[in-house]
């Protein structure tokens, strides 16, 4: 056997014995535990304790709606308005953070919002959801607001 040939099967051969001792040992990572942590459910108390980091009142304000807006399933809309526009614009299309969309009619509404996907109107936001809804979803959403 030629020398390059024996030194590449012991090395093999070590690098295969490493492997198993790592196996078998049962000994993991050196990583003290505190690095290692479990995710974690955030608890309402916890988020409360993070409203301080908001600038004012007014986006602390903001968001508690927010939040409100969402925690309330049975809201008489849509999953698709839930979803994609009561954040922002509330449960009711009254505006949270976003304008007040209730009121308008059917063809009104849809023509605002093809004007956001077509980004006729830039808003970044608005241009993120639009890009997968088709234009039947957008038709229902028009619907559905028209009534509000």
């Amino acid at each position: 056997m030629k020398t390059g040939k024996l030194i590449g099967i012991i090395l093999s051969v070590i690098v295969v014995l490493l492997i198993a001792y790592v196996l078998f040992s049962g000994e993991s990572a050196n990583v003290p535990n505190e690095q290692i942590s479990q995710p974690q459910e955030t608890s309402q108390n916890q988020i409360t304790q993070n409203d301080s980091n908001y600038q004012t009142n007014e986006d602390l304000e903001k968001i508690k709606e927010l939040r409100q807006s969402l925690d309330t399933p049975d809201i008489g809309a849509s999953k698709l308005y839930i979803k994609s526009c009561a954040p922002c614009h509330g449960k009711d299309g009254n505006g949270i953070i976003a304008p007040k969309i209730g009121g308008q009619s059917k063809d009104e509404i849809l023509a605002k919002l093809k004007d956001y996907k077509e980004n006729k109107v830039e808003n970044t936001l608005m241009k993120g959801l639009f890009e997968n809804i088709s234009d039947e979803n957008l038709t229902i959403l028009a619907d559905e607001i028209s009534k509000f």
